[in-house]
């Protein structure tokens, strides 16, 4: 291991293509390519990247559990045995640990290593209590030396927790020249015809569908659009063979607009779909920064929102697109009514997000700001 640079080791919960995932694989990628020692921990073996990881670094997992219920592991007395493993082959420098599900062996961590930490969280208050342990927010502002928010805020949030903490707001990124090429390669008419896109007013959304992303409501959304014939509802990325897409589906036939919605599987052409949008809206309850708001705004796409719901809210501000009050349905269709009927204003705000995506949220910018959390805490 090197050196000249630090000796890191880095902690992730899993290895599942998720943001908080790939942020970890890009950083660690650049940083191993200046020279740093770079190694992962990851809590849980599963994941699609578990290759990718395991083909660029040496990687190591606390648990390979046979009960694959999540998270059920943090709490097994075996997660020592690879923490002690590492322990006796590096000299680490410092440990990167990365998001609030991996909190739960912070205290293991610093006994093992003794070694600064910093944890990086991407989480508000609902997912601290899905996927933290009991224990996690105490081992948070216990064991970590420096806690990164990927966005203002999750660093408000935690603040709720510990007043004063010491916080660093380190934005997560996409892929900004990757996203742009495959914006002008898009053959959109192909696009159209592969998915199903009808001629009309576009809005999309995209990510998992649950209770947080609030698909139900872009559904209710759906349903106050009705006069607007003419209105196209799409959302990329839900999963059709499971419980909670029937219950959809019910929701929507009732409702007399199941002609209205477009349902996509999760699928690698999401940006190229994105890129057919009139307008990209974001539904959550939370969200604490939605890379896929940044893939939008590259595509140079309004954005619309909830106002108190994290990262979409924090990103739109004034000059990106309009953000209604929390789960205000009538407040959204009458701000998706505003892109509908003033073009030269959704052409405008659409720019507006792109360039505020050039100019603030960069991989360049992020790591700047990572190396700089790393000389401060050595």
């Amino acid at each position: 291991m090197s050196a000249k640079y630090p000796n890191i080791l880095f902690v992730s919960h899993d290895v599942n293509r998720a943001g908080a995932q790939l942020f970890l694989l890009n950083i660690m990628k650049d940083l191993k390519s200046k020279g740093y020692g770079v190694v992962l921990l990851s809590i849980d073996v599963w994941g699609s990247l578990k290759n990718e990881f395991e083909e660029n670094f040496p990687t190591y997992y606390v648990n390979q559990p046979t009960d694959k219920k999540k998270w059920a592991f943090l709490r097994e007395k075996k997660t020592t045995s690879a923490i002690e493993l590492l322990a006796s082959k590096f000299q680490f420098d410092l440990l990167y640990v990365n998001t609030i599900a991996s909190a739960g062996i912070l205290g293991k961590l610093k006994t093992a290593f003794n070694k600064p930490i910093i944890t990086h969280i991407h989480e508000l208050s609902y997912s601290i209590a899905q996927f933290g342990t009991p224990d996690a927010i105490d081992n948070l502002f216990n064991f970590s030396d420096k806690i990164i928010a990927c966005s203002q805020a999750v660093a408000d949030n935690l603040l709720k927790y510990k007043k004063n903490a010491d916080l660093t707001v380190i934005h997560s990124f996409v892929d900004n020249k990757n996203i742009l090429e495959r914006e002008s390669a898009c053959n959109n008419s192909n696009i159209r015809e592969k998915y199903g896109l009808k001629e009309g007013f576009l809005i999309g959304c995209c990510g998992n569908a649950d209770w947080r992303k609030a698909t139900d409501i872009f559904v209710l959304i759906a349903s106050a659009a009705k006069n607007h014939p003419d209105w196209k509802f799409v959302w990329i990325g839900i999963k059709k063979d499971n419980e909670y897409f029937a219950q959809l589906k019910y929701d929507s036939e009732r409702l007399g607009i199941e002609e209205n919605i477009i349902w996509i599987e999760p699928t690698p052409d999401a940006v190229e779909i994105i890129n057919q949008l009139d307008v990209f809206m974001v539904p959550s309850r939370e969200d604490p920064f939605p890379l896929v708001v940044l893939e939008a705004a590259l595509c140079e796409k309004p954005i619309a929102g909830f106002k108190n719901t994290g990262g979409a809210d924090e990103f739109i501000e004034n000059d990106c697109g309009y953000r209604a009050t929390y789960l205000d349905i009538n407040e959204m269709i009458q701000n998706l009514e505003s892109l509908y009927i003033n073009t030269n204003e959704r052409i405008l705000l659409g720019k507006n997000a792109k360039q505020k995506v050039i100019k603030l949220y960069s991989f360049e910018n992020s790591i700047v700001k990572l190396e700089k959390v790393f000389e401060e805490i050595l």
